[in-house]
């Protein structure tokens, strides 16, 4: 293998870490898309075998467990969400892409002009985003107004009725959370 060859892989190990952390990534996100499942499926078979509400009208605030080792799990899980994050596979197409410059003009504005469109699209994701959290909230205002079971009532029954799996449930969530809002550091990804 020529030396420019072999110091590019060298680099590319060295960004993208060891394999052992990229197979615990893996197995993180494996995890998480079990425990969300469990939940899923533990909520189905509830709801049809059982013809009365799991709780009381209006829910508990208080079960098991307390509500801050569910907030203290849910911190916890988002923290190793954004550390699986940094483990995982990079694209090295894009990375050299954006650290190599490129031959010619036609290229450099043919590669400018696909950053720009991918940068509107995170942009444009967020948004989207947003605008569901900003619908959510008016669907708990509205149902608050008319004596209906606001979106946080749900919640608070299925915590209410099986503390543990729904601590598991939002822990899950927080994961993929924190691998979605924490990318890696510029300086080691580019």
């Amino acid at each position: 293998m020529p030396a420019h060859e072999r110091k590019v892989v060298e680099r590319d190990a060295a960004i993208t870490g060891s394999g052992i952390a990229r197979v615990l990534s893996v197995l993180g996100l494996g995890a998480a898309g079990v425990v969300l499942l469990y939940a899923i499926w533990l909520a189905g078979t509830y709801t049809f075998t059982h013809t009365g509400p799991p709780c009381t009208n209006p829910p508990h605030r208080d079960s098991n467990p307390t509500q801050l080792v569910v907030v203290a799990i849910c911190l916890v899980t988002f923290g190793l969400g954004h550390l699986s994050a940094r483990w995982g596979q990079i694209d090295h197409r894009a990375l050299r892409r954006n650290l190599e410059p490129p031959e010619d003009e036609v290229r450099a504005r043919s590669e400018e002009g696909k950053r720009k469109r991918d940068a509107l699209t995170v942009q444009a994701l967020l948004l989207a985003f947003l605008l569901e959290i900003v619908g959510l909230l008016v669907i708990e205002m509205s149902t608050l107004s008319n004596n209906v079971w606001p979106i946080t009532y749900y919640v608070r029954c299925s915590y209410d009725a099986a503390g543990w799996p729904s601590t598991a449930a939002a822990a899950a969530i927080m994961f993929l959370v924190g691998r979605w809002f924490w990318l890696t550091p510029r300086k080691s990804n580019a």
